[in-house]
């Protein structure tokens, strides 16, 4: 698996003024694409961007992206067949 920087913003919504932390993530790793067919062929694993987690202000966005890079990372990777 190559290494890649995964892709995260944190967006304040206009609306309710919360913060939320989104990412780049890959649709067979969150369960929206069948991985058996992407080992069969018949489709490809896409990258797209996420909601991952709400909250009241930034510096607490900004803790819960830091207690949790490492998943963000894991979420990050296209699901690839050798």
């Amino acid at each position: 698996m190559k290494k890649r920087e995964t892709k995260t913003e944190l967006v304040q919504r206009e609306y309710d003024k919360q913060w939320q932390v989104v990412a780049e993530l890959s649709c067979a790793r969150m369960g929206l694409t069948n991985i058996e067919r992407i080992k069969s062929g018949q489709a490809v694993d896409l990258l797209s961007w996420q909601t991952v987690h709400v909250t009241k202000n930034k510096q607490d966005a900004n803790k819960w992206l830091d207690n949790n890079l490492n998943k963000m990372a894991w979420y990050g990777h296209p699901y690839e067949v050798k």
